[in-house]
């Protein structure tokens, strides 16, 4: 599925929302653009833009290895966000995403969502849990899928670099996905 030039991408993760107002919009609006460097860790998406070609077995070793690094990193962040999470989260429902894309999140329902509420999202992506993307949506859509009740809704406020981190994760997902089918044959 496509939408606005974004494709929506399969997948499952940990996402924490709120019902909010129209009121409080303009209020998460500037959360969710506010700007959170993370000059202090390893940014393995950049470090693949920023190889230097003329050592190329050598570079690619290198890439490997920090990505090993950098999923026991990310694992171990989730580890120790755990005990903060019921803390940071306390007003906030738990729940798992279907899909996302850029510009669209679907998701498991338990609460009596209707379409046109707003949402405030927040997650974190397998691939970066030290980013967490912050967003605000409205819903589109109330669905049945499988044995659950999933919601579709459309991000009103996303900022421009986890837009691209959503982009890259769905580049990853399909890298893993083509690789599997390749062993398989």
């Amino acid at each position: 599925m496509f939408d606005g030039g974004y494709r929506l991408i399969e997948t499952s993760f940990v996402l924490y929302y709120t019902k909010i107002a129209q009121t409080q919009l303009q209020k998460e609006k500037e959360e969710i653009y506010k700007v959170d460097n993370h000059d202090d860790s390893f940014n393995f998406l950049m470090a693949q833009n920023n190889i230097d070609s003329t050592f190329d077995n050598l570079n690619k070793a290198f890439v490997v290895m920090m990505k090993e690094i950098d999923a026991k990193l990310n694992y171990l962040i989730s580890l120790l966000r755990d005990g903060k999470e019921r803390e940071k989260f306390s007003n906030y429902n738990k729940t798992y995403a279907c899909a996302v894309s850029a510009s669209e999140i679907n998701f498991v329902n338990n609460d009596s969502l209707q379409v046109g509420d707003l949402l405030s999202f927040s997650f974190f992506l397998p691939i970066s849990s030290h980013n967490e993307i912050k967003a605000t949506a409205e819903i589109q859509k109330i669905f049945q899928k499988n044995e659950s009740m999933c919601v579709n809704a459309k991000f009103i406020d996303i900022n421009k670099k986890n837009q691209e981190l959503i982009i890259y994760y769905g580049l990853v997902l399909d890298r893993e996905r083509l690789r599997s089918r390749q062993l398989e044959l």
